[in-house]
């Protein structure tokens, strides 16, 4: 079906699916996204007719209202309480939230993004190893506008039941926040207080309907 449809409409076919894919199976990787959805849908076109990583958001958005609108705001408030709780433990790395537990379209698949600023990332494994915490190192690719994508350090653990990222950044890069993956613009990021008024915004918005 996906073959014969036009490139207008197999970009929105494309667009449903990959918002489809991660919102179900947790995926994060718009990119991933699209080539799995490409490949579902059969689709013979090439990446001129994939959708852009704001029109999968959209949609991303939409679905979770549309068939998650009960469960998903739950999920969503357990994440970021668990956020807020990691946070505070870190608090000697200055961490800042970001991802789709701060935008709003995490499920419970979703992992917690937490930017830290340490001056080595040995620093956060120390920390970690101190308090016999498991733990396993990568690395992610971040953009900053039109420079070069640089590589940095991430840490992958898990804290009260979720999934954290943390990507470690120098002391005096906490003014420099890289590209959204979703409009290049620079990423939204709030700290541990700033999370904590959300949380209790949203308390009193759902105590008074």
């Amino acid at each position: 079906m996906a073959k014969s449809s036009s490139p207008s409409r197999l970009r929105r076919l494309l667009a449903v699916e990959s918002a489809r894919i991660m919102a179900e199976e947790g995926i994060a990787d718009y990119r991933f996204a699209k080539e799995k959805a490409a490949r579902r849908l059969g689709s013979g076109g090439g990446q001129q007719d994939w959708p852009s990583n704001s029109e999968i958001q959209a949609e991303l958005q939409a679905r979770l209202q549309l068939f998650h609108g009960e469960s998903q705001p739950v999920e969503l408030r357990r994440l970021r309480e668990i956020a807020l709780d990691a946070m505070l433990w870190l608090v000697d790395f200055r961490p800042l939230l970001a991802g789709a537990v701060l935008n709003g379209t995490a499920t419970r698949h979703s992992a917690i993004v937490l930017h830290l600023f340490a001056d080595t990332p040995e620093s956060v494994i120390f920390f970690l190893m101190d308090r016999h915490v498991a733990y396993e190192e990568g690395w992610q690719r971040l953009h900053f506008g039109d420079e070069a994508p640089q590589e940095y350090p991430q840490i992958r653990l898990t804290h009260q039941g979720a999934e954290l990222r943390l990507v470690i950044f120098a002391l005096d890069e906490d003014r420099r926040r890289p590209a959204s993956a979703v409009d290049g613009k620079p990423l939204q990021r709030i700290n541990a207080q700033q999370l904590r008024r959300l949380l209790d915004t949203e308390a009193t918005l759902s105590a008074y309907p």
